[in-house]
């Protein structure tokens, strides 16, 4: 028995050991500087009206919660970012969207979208910062625990926590200004930060179920976009896996004039 004892207490702090190790190596990773780059945000001030539309448009609320004072997303604290808006400049809060990186040069891991958001337009990224600013001060809705820690430290050692900083591609730069709806570049522009997070780079679809658009698109007419882009649901009334919460969350605050445009791009692909 104290054989049997010792063989388990052995196997019992050699798994101890191995998880200790992985904490580590996931903090290691975590805290790795890699250097604050330069970021410009050309314009000024924004405009924080704008900023309120697009906060629902590109899904700052679905990660960071209703009030944009922080949420559990699946483990991974998202911040408070009325917060952040507050103690970041905006150059400091457009290369934590651009590139996930913090001013302190650590990076964000892919659980926010830089790799998308990485083209935003200077004066969209001003909008939600100023935006976010003009909102009451407010504690974090989620604290940041010790569970929070260990299972961010674990995952970023298994790799599933990839580092922003290897993803964001180094030739992606926003332009000054977002394109206008109806204009060539402006489909492109709006898929990427609105569409790419769930249907990938080039509208193709995802291994998860995400459909590629070009091939989804053409089951509707425009009454039917329009009811999928307000309500989230297709013509024949079902739940859409994604697309029902996305439809009925973020897109109603599209303006006419951009869900038509998008509705012209999107019938301008080429299908699969």
């Amino acid at each position: 028995m104290k054989s049997v004892l010792a063989m388990l207490g052995v196997g019992a702090a050699m798994t101890a050991a191995a998880v200790g190790a992985l904490i580590w190596a996931g903090n290691q990773q975590l805290a790795k500087d890699f250097g604050a780059l330069p970021e410009t945000v050309a314009g000024g001030p924004g405009d924080p009206a704008l900023g309120a539309r697009l906060v629902s448009v590109y899904g700052c609320n679905s990660c960071h919660g209703a009030a944009l004072t922080g949420e559990d997303f699946y483990g991974v604290v998202a911040p408070n970012l009325r917060r952040r808006a507050r103690e970041w400049s905006c150059e400091d809060f457009a290369r934590a969207v651009r590139h996930g990186l913090r001013p302190d040069g650590t990076s964000i891991s892919w659980a926010m979208p830089s790799e998308m958001f990485a083209a935003m337009a200077d004066n969209e990224i001003a909008a939600i910062h100023a935006h976010l600013r003009t909102l009451p001060a407010a504690n974090d809705a989620q604290a940041i625990t010790l569970k929070h820690r260990l299972v961010k430290a674990f995952f970023a050692a298994m790799g599933e926590l990839i580092p922003n900083a290897v993803l964001v591609r180094a030739t992606d730069r926003g332009p000054a200004v977002a394109p206008a709806p109806g204009t060539p570049a402006w489909g492109p522009y709006f898929t990427r930060l609105a569409c790419a997070e769930c249907h990938n780079h080039g509208l193709g679809g995802s291994p998860e179920g995400s459909p590629a658009l070009a091939d989804a698109i053409q089951i509707y007419d425009w009454p039917a976009f329009v009811t999928l882009t307000t309500t989230g649901r297709p013509p024949d009334g079902r739940k859409l896996r994604l697309m029902t919460g996305v439809g009925a969350q973020r897109l109603p605050h599209m303006t006419d004039a951009e869900r038509r445009a998008l509705f012209d791009y999107l019938k301008s692909l080429p299908q699969p």
